[in-house]
């Protein structure tokens, strides 16, 4: 595979992209790996960072500021997630601690920075779908098939993403109360007479 210029190889691509930059300790469940004939996709949670992390390639070149194949790849996590549990999850919610990389192949991609670190292309080429249609079909089918074959990987995300709703309510909770206590005067000044005795 080329990597941004240079070969490079990987017995199993993106899982091991994922395995190399983070410690496997940190892993909430196993790498989902999945891999179609212009697609593939790692993702797993992280038990202790909240931020998500995100590492996107299109035809071997490392595109840092993501682009539209990562929105689309963002967007298709949330959208298979609801669909598995029939739940209306946040975004937020279920995307928070994620740990995971895409990279695609596009026929002729437009990138929106001459350091090509941006994919604008919203197409494929040729008779292929959007990069949007085709991330959420993919994403959509296999990352399903997966969980229901995985029902102790389902639970795990399950559990986490009920995780990340309660922290985020018992925050906004806390916030609402700060500010409900920011509106209150701090003390009262009465009108006082004051009499001097001489």
């Amino acid at each position: 595979m080329l990597y941004n210029g240079q070969k490079f190889f990987s017995e199993n691509g993106l899982k091991d992209l994922l395995e190399d930059q983070n410690s496997s300790d940190d892993f909430l469940y196993p790498i989902i790996h999945l891999k179609g004939e212009d697609i593939e996709v790692a993702l797993t949670h992280s038990r202790s960072q909240y931020s998500e992390e995100y590492h996107s390639f299109v035809n071997g070149q490392h595109t840092t500021q993501g682009g539209t194949h990562q929105s689309a790849f963002r967007e298709a996590i949330v959208k298979t997630i609801r669909d598995f549990y029939g739940k209306n999850y946040e975004p937020s919610d279920v995307r928070k601690s994620i740990i995971s990389a895409i990279a695609i192949k596009v026929m002729e991609p437009v990138f929106e920075s001459q350091t090509k670190t941006k994919l604008g292309s919203t197409d494929m080429g040729g008779k292929l779908p959007t990069v949007r249609s085709y991330i959420n079909d993919f994403v959509g089918h296999h990352l399903d098939n997966y969980l229901h074959q995985h029902p102790e990987t389902a639970e795990a995300i399950q559990r986490k993403i009920i995780q990340a709703e309660r922290e985020r309510k018992e925050l906004s909770g806390i916030r609402k109360l700060a500010k409900e206590r920011a509106k209150r005067p701090i003390c009262t000044i009465k009108n006082y007479a004051i009499v001097v005795f001489i």
